[in-house]
């Protein structure tokens, strides 16, 4: 029981990349994004109530904190990982708070941040070190399903309408917080965002060397640019169509 709930990761590889546990996660997020355009109506009026919003929000943050504690009480290391300052775990607080706030406008700010951090959590997924029947695979599930999830959730209930403008400054935004993050992980040796010198990450679809410090920052704003646009044009493309869908009735 109580290794279910140790978060300390392996050595070695658990979960290989796009090995059959991986595919079966990559599986079911298709399988949601499906259900969640089919079920559409259904999803808006979860989405409008906000007695159901507040419970099932409540319930998630009250797992985030569970994760947190096991970092501490575990005494996971590097230390610096015990600290929500990577991007995914970052928007994993941000995110419930700012829509239990209903800063609605702050919402679709960082819609495209989270889409995209979800995303590329799966293709380029950071559980492989964990075991399979851990509590922290199951939560590192949970957190990145959410993170791609609560943006379309809300495009689909408030029919955001997006402009370019807006979206420049979040994803320049991004970009100037990355530095931060950067500069940071230089000063102190840590690894947030995967942009410190002691980086592990390998990823597939780039050479090897743009991972290796400092090329760690360009290839991040590089793949953050062209995540974050194909966010916003998604985005987009759902709000014409849902005017269309109006045009017609």
């Amino acid at each position: 029981m109580f290794k279910f709930f140790d978060p300390t990761e392996y050595s070695e590889i658990r979960i290989p990349m796009y090995g059959l546990i991986h595919l079966i996660t990559i599986l079911g997020m298709l399988i949601l994004i499906l259900i969640v355009f089919w079920r559409r109506d259904s999803v808006k009026r979860l989405a409008s109530n906000r007695r159901f919003v507040v419970s099932f929000v409540s319930v998630y943050l009250g797992i985030e904190l569970f994760y947190w504690i096991l970092l501490w009480a575990y005494r996971v290391e590097p230390v610096y990982d015990r600290f929500p300052l990577h991007l995914c775990a970052s928007l994993s607080l941000l995110m419930p708070i700012l829509i239990l706030k209903e800063k609605y406008n702050l919402l679709r700010f960082f819609s495209y941040w989270s889409i995209s951090a979800g995303f590329i959590s799966f293709a380029n997924p950071g559980f492989v070190f964990q075991d399979p029947w851990s509590f922290a695979f199951i939560h590192y599930l949970i957190r990145h399903y959410l993170l791609f999830f609560i943006p379309i959730i809300l495009q689909i209930g408030r029919d955001y309408q997006h402009n370019y403008r807006e979206f420049t400054i979040s994803w320049v935004s991004l970009g100037v917080w990355a530095f931060v993050i950067f500069l940071l992980d230089w000063a102190t040796g840590a690894n947030y965002m995967h942009l410190g010198q002691n980086n592990p990450l390998e990823i597939p679809f780039l050479p090897a060397s743009f991972t290796v410090w400092p090329w760690t920052f360009p290839s991040f704003v590089g793949v953050g640019i062209i995540l974050l646009h194909l966010a916003y044009l998604s985005f987009t493309r759902m709000h014409k169509g849902k005017r269309f869908e109006k045009a017609l009735m």
